[in-house]
Formats: C-alpha cells, sequence, structure tokens
C-alpha cells in the first residue's frame, strides 16, 4: 500500500496489476513485470498501491535481505529505469 514500508520485491508470473499513486492508476503491469524495488534500492516508502485486474495473479516475492543478496551489483542497473524519474520523482543515479 503506497506510504508503507517496503520490505518485499515482486515478479508477476500472471495475471495484470494495476498501480495506483494518489488514488490514481499510473501504471498496468503483467506477467515478467515487478514492482517494490523503489522501496528496496532507495529506502523510500512504497511509492504506489498495487491491485489485481484480472481475475487473479500470480506473483514471486523476495524478501529485502534477499533482494540485495541477489542483486547486489545488479541494483544499479534497476535504478536506470525511465519510470523511477517519470512516476516516482527520484533520479535515476540516486
Amino acid at each position: 500500500t503506497q506510504g508503507d514500508v517496503g520490505q518485499d520485491f515482486f515478479v508477476i508470473e500472471s495475471g495484470k496489476v494495476q498501480c495506483i499513486k494518489d488514488g490514481k492508476p499510473v501504471l498496468e503491469l503483467c506477467s515478467g513485470d515487478y514492482f517494490g524495488e523503489i522501496a528496496l534500492l532507495y529506502n523510500q516508502p512504497r511509492q504506489a498501491s498495487v491491485t489485481v485486474e484480472s481475475d487473479s495473479a500470480t506473483v514471486l516475492a523476495i524478501d529485502r535481505k534477499t533482494f540485495q543478496r541477489l542483486m547486489g551489483p545488479l541494483g544499479d542497473i534497476l535504478r536506470r529505469n525511465p519510470l523511477h524519474q517519470e512516476y516516482i520523482g527520484l533520479s535515476a543515479t540516486a
């Protein structure tokens, strides 16, 4: 939920979800997409709420410690995501 402390990273295995920021839909995600990285990469509160838009959705959840261990230097690549600037207002180099 937007504003909550984030402890997990999510990868969508199946289904469709909607990201809602300040009560407005800002992004639709589907199989293969991911969310939750902002909170883990930047130690920021959750930037949006995510709701299931399809009949159901299956996601893989990775906790903060595992995310940091698995991603290591790949976290720098995730930080380059232009959506971080467009929807979140963070610098891609932060």
